[in-house]
C-alpha cells in the first residue's frame, strides 16, 4: 500500500458524512418536534442534489478542456444554490415558517459538513 492511498482513505470515508449525519439525525430531530415536512423535504432535496453532483463531477472529469470543466462545475454549483433556495421558499410558503426553518436548518447543516469535509480533503499546496 502506498502513502497516497493511505492518506486518501479517511477522506474517502468522510466523503458522504453529510448524507450519513442527515439520515441519522432525522429520527432525533423529528422526536424533538422539528417539522417533519420541512426536515424530510430539505433532506430529500439535499440527497437528490448530491446524487446529481456526483454525476456532474464524473461528467466534468471526462472533459479534457479546463474551461469546460470549470463551466460545468460552476453551472452545477449555481443551479444547486438556486434549487436549495427555492426549496426553502416553497416549503415555507406551503407548510409554514417552522417547516421552512427546518428545511433551511437541514440544508445549512449538511452544506457546512460537506464544505468542511471538502476542505479537509483538498490537496495542500507546496
Amino acid at each position: 500500500m502506498n502513502a497516497t492511498a493511505t492518506a486518501e482513505s479517511p477522506v474517502t470515508a468522510l466523503r458522504y458524512l453529510d448524507l450519513v449525519l442527515v439520515a441519522l439525525a432525522a429520527p432525533i430531530m423529528l422526536l424533538i418536534g422539528v417539522s417533519p415536512s420541512g426536515y424530510l423535504i430539505g433532506a430529500g432535496v439535499w440527497f437528490v442534489l448530491r446524487a446529481v453532483g456526483i454525476a456532474v463531477e464524473r461528467y466534468a472529469a471526462t472533459t479534457t478542456e479546463a474551461g469546460r470543466q470549470i463551466g460545468i462545475r460552476l453551472g452545477y454549483m449555481l443551479g444547486r444554490l438556486f434549487m436549495l433556495a427555492i426549496t426553502v421558499i416553497l416549503v415555507r410558503k406551503s407548510d409554514g415558517q417552522d417547516a421552512g426553518l427546518a428545511a433551511l436548518g437541514v440544508i445549512v447543516g449538511a452544506f457546512t459538513i460537506q464544505l468542511a469535509v471538502s476542505a479537509i480533503g483538498r490537496p495542500g499546496t507546496r
